[in-house]
């Protein structure tokens, strides 16, 4: 089996947990909390990290294993296949409205008349492409693309400085504590898509001991940065449009991008934004059709690889199918809400949780025993 190296896990972390959120985030926080909406994504991200410690908890005592077949270890084989199925489903729909969400920012910014199924077929030619290639493609390719999208958001942040407007962030909690709470949770499942990713992603990480604390250290490093990067580009928006503006803005860093001018000779560079973001969309549909297809090979016991592509194949054509026909234009916008709050987070809490008490619980009774 192919294995990640430690940096390339960082990076591949970071990329994922990153994703697309930083497009909708300004709107969806904008439109909780108002101006003090970039206080949510601290406390939302962090709810991430004990999650993600205590899967690394887990990986000592089964090693090789995916989260699916530790479930079936603690939880027992019928209920841990249970839990692998609803894994697989909540992963590959959401992959799949995802991949629906990179045509909708298209048709709304650079390509408003291109087929819809053009963008949709030249997308998953990409993500087929990466998912074919393997785990270690994928995270060469974060290696390459992550630090092009962290410049292309800095060069954003730097270049609207002239439009800020600093009264746009004061006063500070106008309206109390409870609309950054609410705000919080609407964070909160975000690094949730990551944590169902990591499940997955566990036999690929190196086993050692000195190699599982230096992951730690890679979690905290991917959670830092990511939440450093969407609270800039939150403020950004906020300080540019007001935040009744941009929680009016379904993606308000796109509008940021096109209003860009360099020495009024380049503007409108939305564009290559675009075409840079297209990356993040495509690794992190690429991460979640992997955690689906692991999950389901994980609850049916497929082995050969045969077998393997045989499913991918199905599951492919699901892939492309869905955004084509189920969901279009901003109800994506809409269902990838509805997943994130009533399926993601409390699956992704309720599943992580339940194993890891259990397993300790198990633990505990043998020690005592003995």
């Amino acid at each position: 089996m192919e294995r990640i190296s430690t940096h390339q896990f960082t990076i591949l972390s970071t990329a994922v947990l990153l994703g697309t959120t930083y497009m909708v985030a300004g709107s969806v926080l904008a439109g909780t909390a108002g101006r003090d909406g970039w206080m949510a994504i601290l406390p939302g991200f962090a709810l991430g990290i004990p999650l993600a410690f205590m899967i690394f908890s887990l990986m000592p005592r089964y090693p090789g294993m995916n989260l699916i077949e530790i479930s079936e270890k603690v939880l027992g084989k019928w209920l841990g296949k249970g839990m692998g199925l609803l894994y697989s489903g909540i992963t590959l729909y959401f992959g799949a409205i995802l991949l629906g969400q990179g045509v909708d920012m298209y048709n709304r910014s650079v390509l408003p008349l291109m087929p819809q199924y053009i963008l949709v077929l030249g997308s998953f030619v990409i993500v087929a492409y990466l998912y074919f290639s393997g785990v270690e493609v994928l995270s060469r390719f974060s290696e390459v693309i992550f630090p092009i999208i962290c410049l292309s958001l800095v060069f954003i942040a730097l270049f609207s400085i002239p439009r800020f407007e600093r009264g746009e962030l004061f006063p500070l909690l106008d309206n109390g504590v409870k609309p950054v709470l609410n705000a919080m949770w609407k964070v909160a499942p975000w690094p949730m898509e990551y944590i169902l990713f990591l499940g997955g992603l566990l036999p690929f990480l190196p086993r050692k001991a000195k190699d599982l604390k230096v992951l730690k250290r890679g979690i905290l490093k991917a959670f830092s940065i990511v939440i450093l990067l969407s609270t800039l580009m939150i403020l950004i928006q906020i300080m540019t449009f007001g935040p009744f503006e941009t929680s009016r803005l379904t993606y308000a860093i796109l509008v940021l991008g096109n209003m860009i001018e360099i020495s009024r000779t380049i503007s409108g560079v939305e564009v290559i934004f675009t075409l840079i973001w297209t990356g993040a969309l495509t690794l992190k549909i690429t991460a979640l059709l992997f955690a689906g297809i692991w999950g389901l090979q994980a609850v049916f016991g497929i082995k050969s690889r045969k077998a393997g592509v045989k499913m991918s194949v199905i599951v492919g054509i699901i892939y492309v199918l869905i955004p084509l026909y189920t969901l279009t234009g901003i109800n994506v916008v809409v269902e990838i809400g509805l997943m994130d709050d009533y399926f993601i987070l409390p699956f992704t809490v309720l599943w992580v949780v339940w194993i890891w008490g259990v397993e300790r619980w198990k633990r505990r009774k043998k020690n005592s025993s003995n």
